[in-house]
């Protein structure tokens, strides 16, 4: 009987490519980092000036720094027109040649996630929380735009390359879940139960009746649900200390052999997720689409005729007071 799941080799595969991701995500980690520190820092500052009605703002001491056209208030303006630039610069990757040199598409994505993310509050600061006439109706659109953003990282995450390649990773993953199952027998940390409980997944037959935002929603529900399954897991097979220690079995238990075992059901649980849910996750995903880019490019005109209309009228015109 092998048991290879079992050895730190049969990971070292793993470990490279969470290497070579590892950079990336240091990336994205400051860059999302300083987003959230600018934004914390203004709200914080600007808390007093933004929180008084409209009309008592113009007495403030703030005000010259913070109204859309002050100091301050126009450098978040431009803030929120590069990082514009940044979100859109992951459509124009697929058009320009060489721009699709500097990484993966799942890697500009996720920059496109921040920079979506973070455009609608630093553009809220710019207008003061002001939203009337073609900023306004900017403003909401791009709001919409970053919420079904979020939605549709999420929903790209699930689908494989191909349903093919991922069939295949599952027999794999599935020939090591036997060999699994076979060392447990002999070590009596797992029954075959408690396995299937971590492991559950809905039949296919129920996804497909069920529709689409539904399958989509229970999907959801399963990850949301993942770390507490995992969890269980982990109590099952740890004394007391430990699950002081892993906080009840949400964080590592320091035991290396049950956390290979978790590891496994982990990425076994969410590759069997992704086929029972890939074919309407694809309808949801299409629908998204359908959706999010005439937003995107309605935000897009919207946004240039705003900045054309301030440039004409100069900083101090209409709805920059």
């Amino acid at each position: 009987m092998s048991s290879s799941i079992l050895q730190p080799e049969s990971y070292s595969a793993i470990g490279r490519t969470s290497g070579k991701m590892g950079a990336h995500k240091v990336r994205v980690a400051i860059a999302a980092a300083a987003s959230i520190m600018l934004l914390v820092t203004i709200a914080i500052y600007g808390a007093s000036y933004y929180l008084l009605p409209i009309e008592q703002r113009p007495y403030s001491d703030k005000h010259a720094l913070l109204r859309p056209s002050g100091t301050i208030g126009i450098k978040l303006g431009i803030l929120g027109t590069v990082l514009f630039c940044i979100i859109f610069l992951y459509a124009l990757r697929k058009i320009i040649p060489w721009l699709g040199r500097f990484g993966t598409a799942r890697q500009w994505m996720d920059f496109h996630i921040v920079a979506g993310v973070s455009a609608p509050v630093i553009i809220a600061f710019h207008a003061s929380f002001k939203f009337q006439g073609i900023a306004g109706v900017a403003f909401w659109i791009m709001l919409a735009v970053a919420l079904s953003g979020i939605v549709g990282r999420y929903l790209y995450a699930q689908i494989p390359r191909s349903l093919t390649a991922a069939e295949l990773s599952f027999a794999e993953l599935e020939a090591g879940e036997r060999e699994l199952a076979e060392a447990l027998v002999g070590q009596s940390l797992y029954s075959p139960e408690q396995l299937n409980r971590a492991l559950f997944v809905p039949s296919s037959e129920h996804i497909r009746r069920i529709g689409p935002l539904r399958a989509v929603a229970e999907m959801m529900a399963l990850d949301l649900g993942m770390p507490f399954r995992m969890a269980a897991l982990r109590r099952q097979s740890c004394n007391f200390s430990q699950r002081l220690r892993s906080l009840g079995g949400l964080r590592s238990t320091g035991n290396v052999e049950v956390e290979r075992i978790v590891q496994l059901v982990r990425r076994k649980s969410s590759l069997s997720r992704s086929i029972v849910f890939l074919g309407q996750t694809q309808r949801v995903f299409h629908l998204w689409h359908v959706i999010h880019r005439p937003f995107s490019y309605a935000f897009a005109v919207l946004a240039v005729l705003h900045i054309v209309v301030v440039m004409g009228l100069g900083f101090g015109g209409i709805g920059l007071r």
